[in-house]
């Protein structure tokens, strides 16, 4: 094998797995905010970002997993951690969006309103 392409493969692997731990942390803060800071900055309630920081981190661990379990070896596990070159990109591609809208525009409205922010 070429070793550019094992490389390609680790660094995507890494991503992948770097995409996943986010994703699982979204997930862990929105469930640990209260309520009514969701509504008090103007965003979706706490159950809607639940659904999806949690249909999120569902895809982007449980693609993975279902790959390895087609091929429990070590190249499994790089291979179905690949991210963007997935089977399923669509959905990874969506779960990464959610994961990101989430940290980049609502976690700190949130964060922000909790603390006493008054630019919320």
């Amino acid at each position: 094998m070429d070793v550019l392409y094992i490389l390609d493969r680790l660094i995507l692997c890494a991503i992948g797995v770097v995409v996943a731990v986010v994703s699982g942390y979204a997930f862990v803060h929105a469930l640990r905010q209260r309520g009514d800071a969701f509504t008090a900055v103007g965003r979706l309630t706490k159950n809607a970002w639940l659904a999806i920081t949690g249909a999120s981190a569902l895809f982007l661990l449980l693609i993975p997993v279902f790959g390895l379990l087609a091929n429990p070896t070590f190249s499994g596990l790089v291979l179905s951690f690949q991210g963007p070159r997935s089977s399923m990109t669509l959905f990874w591609l969506a779960g990464l969006v959610a994961t990101l809208v989430y940290l980049v525009d609502v976690r700190p409205a949130v964060v922000g309103v909790q603390r006493g922010d008054q630019r919320w």
